[in-house]
């Protein structure tokens, strides 16, 4: 019993941790992870970005002072919030169509995939 008590210690302990972060500072926190993308707030400098006009391919508005913007390996910027969308459906840059490693229940191998088959 006294083990179980000190579990539950511990995981109350981590969620009153947990309360304290924002819950969309998390979310995104997860999402770059998931997705690999490096979250940047955009300043109006287009020369550190690959902005081709300023403007998201994925929603074909301008980027304004202070959006939120994800920028692949690639080097291509969207705004984060279109850049996560894009990916949950496709694990492609939209700019250049260049793989992105994609949620871990995505990523099986052919022989993985076959495995689970038999």
């Amino acid at each position: 019993m006294y083990l179980l008590g000190k579990h539950v210690v511990a995981y109350m302990s981590l969620l009153s941790f947990c309360s304290l972060l924002p819950p969309s500072k998390l979310r995104h926190q997860a999402q770059r992870g998931r997705f690999g993308y490096k979250a940047v707030v955009f300043k109006g400098d287009t020369k550190k970005l690959n902005l081709h006009g300023q403007t998201c391919a994925v929603c074909l508005e301008d980027f304004r002072v202070k959006d939120e913007l994800g920028v692949l390996p690639c080097q291509h910027a969207f705004h984060r919030r279109c850049l996560v969308k894009w990916l949950e459906v496709r694990c492609v840059c939209p700019m250049c169509n260049k793989h992105i490693a994609g949620p871990p229940e995505q990523r099986h191998s052919l022989g993985t995939l076959l495995d689970e088959l038999v």
